[in-house]
């Protein structure tokens, strides 16, 4: 259940930024030509692929305003935060996968907040533009 409300949450954040860029530009076409530009580097500053601390210092701010950062590190605190207590191997690779995400148990509840704001937020946006 828990998986499923992660991925429901970041999916309506994700649309909503789909929903504001097809309110902002007159032409559909033009919206799905664009819409990569914003979904792609998503990938880059959610800290999946390349660790946040491997990035320039000022291309780092990015990671905070992209709803995959925070699904991302739902995702993975739900899956690797168990196994991350203890003095194994194991548990010192899932404490590794939770540190290069950037990912705290303690800030859990704010992940969800800024997902369900940025979801908010941009929906709002949308209906002023």
């Amino acid at each position: 259940a828990l998986y499923i409300a992660i991925i429901y949450t970041l999916a309506m954040a994700s649309t909503a930024v789909a929903v504001l860029l097809g309110c902002a530009v007159s032409d559909a076409k033009t919206a799905q030509e664009l819409l990569p530009l914003l979904f792609v580097p998503q990938m880059l500053f959610a800290g999946f692929f390349v660790a946040i601390e491997l990035l320039p210092g000022w291309m780092q701010w990015v990671q905070y305003i992209c709803s995959l950062t925070y699904g991302v590190r739902l995702g993975l605190l739900g899956e690797f935060e168990e196994c991350s207590n203890g003095d194994d191997i194991a548990a010192q690779n899932c404490s590794r996968i939770l540190v290069n995400v950037n990912a705290s148990a303690d800030d859990k509840w704010w992940y969800w907040l800024v997902l369900i704001l940025l979801f908010v937020t941009l929906r709002l946006a949308a209906l002023l533009v």
